[in-house]
């Protein structure tokens, strides 16, 4: 499991991108530690991945929430 640090970083993106992201519904976490943390595994690796792709190509985010 990767915490959002880690997922951001693979990504090229900052930590608060990534918790935008959750804000507006398009990324969810795995799941909590126990102490808390944000859980990602291989699944929002490759969500997060592919709201990259869509950025990058000027799609807006707002029709996938």
């Amino acid at each position: 499991m990767l915490t959002v640090s880690t997922l951001a970083r693979a990504c090229g993106l900052s930590r608060s991108t990534v918790r935008y992201y959750e804000s507006i519904g398009v990324l969810k976490p795995a799941g909590r530690t126990s102490g808390n943390y944000r859980r990602y595994g291989d699944r929002e690796m490759a969500r997060l991945r592919q709201i990259c792709v869509y950025r990058k190509a000027g799609v807006s985010l707002s029709r996938y929430s």
